[in-house]
């Protein structure tokens, strides 16, 4: 996955990561652990790239707990996301692919086994009637290239500076659909 991001911008760090990092370190409430998150680090959290659905913490060690764009590798998503409900004391953040419809070859370069329907979360969080969720998207302006892009080889061009700046502009406009799915999860 990083491989690929990174080959848009010749190395630098492309617009998603830039603007779903800048949302994500926003939403933080105390202590927190950003599992799965190979190069993409978020401030004033403890990184780590290990199993999720696995996670060598106690029960409510973190505050916050933040699972983006990992969930759709794992072929048992639901017990990563259980494990980050376990090991979480506030909230847990997610961050997938939407839309079934959008699935292409592009998300098989990327290792994905899934993307994701609103539904789809909802249902598995109705296991914990206790939690209380928010579930939103990101990337609406950016929805139609998603789509262009299934009908693609997959392979990924370098983006040029000027379009990743436009991209990054599009991507705070706040629509009522988009190419991620962005879930926030309170205890």
């Amino acid at each position: 996955m990083d491989k690929v991001n990174k080959a848009w911008l010749k190395g630098d760090i492309n617009f998603y990561f830039r603007y779903k990092r800048k949302i994500l370190e926003k939403m933080i409430e105390g202590s927190c652990l950003n599992v799965g998150c190979g190069d993409h680090l978020i401030n004033n959290a403890t990184n780590i790239d290990e199993n999720a659905t696995a996670l060598p913490y106690k029960d409510n060690s973190y505050n916050t707990i933040i699972l983006s764009d990992v969930i759709e590798h794992i072929e048992d998503w639901e017990k990563a996301v259980h494990e980050a409900i376990r090991v979480s004391n506030k909230k847990v953040i997610l961050t997938v692919p939407a839309y079934k419809w959008l699935w292409s070859n592009y998300d098989k370069e990327l290792g994905h086994y899934r993307r994701y329907h609103k539904k789809d979360i909802v249902n598995f969080l109705k296991k914990y009637p206790d939690l209380k969720y928010k579930v939103g998207y990101l990337f609406g302006p950016l929805l139609p290239l998603v789509w262009m892009r299934k009908f693609s080889s997959g392979k990924t061009p370098n983006l040029p500076k000027f379009v990743d700046k436009m991209f990054y502009g599009l991507s705070h406009i706040k629509l009522p659909f988009g190419s991620t799915l962005m879930i926030e999860i309170k205890k």
